[in-house]
C-alpha cells in the first residue's frame, strides 16, 4: 500500500529522532564537503549548432545550450529500505527560437531551432 504524505513525514521524523547523531552527522558531512570542494553551477553558454538536412546547403547556427554541475547525492533510506537519490541537473528554464532559412535545391525552407535564454537546476527527467 502506498502511504500518505503526512505518514512519510511522520515515519521520516520518527527515524530522524531515532537516529539523531548519525543524521546531524551525515548531514554536516554533506554540507561541508559541497561547500569545500564543489561550487555548483548551471549557466547559459553559445554553441554552434550544424544543420545538415538533405538537399540543402549546410548551415551553422550560433545558439544558446545550458552547460554546468547541480547538486546530486544518494543515501540509503532506513524508512523504506531502499536507495534515496536526490539528482539536480542543469536545464534549460525559458528559450527563444532562432528563425533562419536554409538553401535548398527546391529553394529556401524556414527552420527554428530553440536557444536557451536562462538556465537552472531542475530535477532530472527525460524527455
Amino acid at each position: 500500500t502506498l502511504m500518505g504524505a503526512t505518514d512519510v513525514l511522520r515515519s521520516m521524523l520518527h527515524c530522524i529522532l531515532l537516529h539523531r547523531p548519525t543524521f546531524i552527522i551525515s548531514m554536516l558531512l554533506i554540507a561541508s564537503s559541497h561547500q569545500a570542494v564543489v561550487k555548483y553551477h548551471c549557466r547559459k553558454v553559445g554553441a554552434e549548432e550544424i544543420i545538415d538536412e538533405r538537399g540543402c546547403e549546410l548551415m551553422i547556427v550560433r545558439v544558446n545550450r545550458c552547460s554546468g554541475h547541480c547538486l546530486s547525492f544518494t543515501f540509503p533510506n532506513p524508512i523504506t529500505g531502499k536507495t534515496s537519490v536526490h539528482a539536480k541537473c542543469c536545464r534549460m528554464t525559458d528559450t527563444e527560437w532562432v528563425h533562419t532559412e536554409l538553401m535548398c535545391d527546391d529553394g529556401p525552407r524556414a527552420i527554428k531551432i530553440p536557444s536557451a535564454v536562462q538556465c537552472d537546476c531542475f530535477d532530472c527527467a527525460v524527455h
